[in-house]
């Protein structure tokens, strides 16, 4: 099957312009992994390249997933204050939503109809934009991750390569203290059906797997310095420590964590300032008890 085609299995939101860019991403993925794939020689060292790259992969995808379900989460809190200021009689900046409320289809209207106030980018639109991007990326990396397994497939039904019970036993990693993880049987997304992907590499910096998650909370929430993201992640990084929620003598890992996942270089974790003391740690404490009220409240 065609990328073209997989993506509109999955989903007909996209418009033409940002299906096309999608496609042209997914195939350059494609292509870079077939040209490393020719490099391994033997078929069976084919096998596991392809193997262990699902793997890394299937990590790849819950962290898009968490970082598009985050943005989504953030868009509709911006909506709101734009719907309060409506019934305020205020000017605002809303949806037009039409028949398909897909967020991929979302256009925004400004009323009052004015250029006036409305020099700077809104902070709606900014929510917009942010919420299409990580839901873009999250379907490439879950495109990429069916390419890897037609790719596996054929090369078994090649090589004759016996695909035993592999699909339907558990994958175990270990992490960082040693302890064995165990991952349920995968759906057709990649993602797992039960379980959660933790990696060592995240346990070297995270010291549980509901720390990681709340990272990904305070660094989609907290957007007051994003304009200086070295020192937004710094300043994250000191909350976590405070919190007792990351590991000691991490911060090497964590720099080289903020690089791969969100191209950032950090060639040191600032310190902590006044700055940090009297606004923001107060506001990352604020983001951290919304997050457990939201996540408590959803067990509910």
């Amino acid at each position: 099957m065609e990328i073209i085609e997989k993506i509109q299995l999955i989903t007909d939101e996209p418009d033409e312009k940002r299906l096309m860019s999608i496609v042209r991403t997914c195939a350059d993925l494609v292509t870079r992994f077939c040209l490393d794939l020719t490099f391994c020689g033997e078929d069976q060292m084919k096998l596991e390249f392809i193997q262990s790259k699902r793997k890394e992969i299937q990590e790849k995808i819950k962290e898009m997933g968490m970082k598009a379900h985050y943005a989504m989460d953030l868009y509709e809190q911006h909506l709101e204050i734009e719907y309060k200021k409506q019934s305020n009689g205020l000017p605002f900046n809303i949806p037009l939503i039409p028949d398909d409320t897909s967020i991929f289809k979302v256009e925004l209207i400004r009323f009052p109809d004015s250029e006036e106030g409305y020099n700077e980018v809104d902070h709606v639109e900014c929510a917009l934009t942010n919420a299409q991007k990580a839901s873009e990326e999250f379907i490439v990396w879950t495109i990429f991750y069916s390419e890897l397994e037609d790719m596996e497939q054929e090369l078994r039904d090649q090589t004759g390569i016996d695909r035993k019970n592999e699909s339907a036993e558990t994958i175990s990693s270990v992490n960082g203290s040693g302890e064995e993880m165990r991952i349920g049987k995968n759906n057709e997304t990649g993602l797992p059906v039960n379980g959660t992907i933790f990696s060592s590499k995240h346990h070297q910096i995270f010291k549980k797997e509901a720390s990681y998650e709340l990272f990904w909370y305070l660094q989609m929430e907290y957007t007051l310095d994003d304009n200086s993201p070295v020192a937004k992640y710094s300043y994250i990084y000191h909350f976590l420590a405070y919190e007792q929620l990351i590991t000691a003598r991490s911060q090497s890992k964590y720099m080289e964590f903020i690089k791969d996942t969100f191209g950032i270089t950090m060639s040191k974790i600032l310190p902590e300032n006044d700055k940090f003391n009297d606004d923001i740690h107060p506001l990352l404490s604020r983001l951290k008890s919304n997050y457990e009220k939201r996540s408590k409240k959803e067990l509910n």
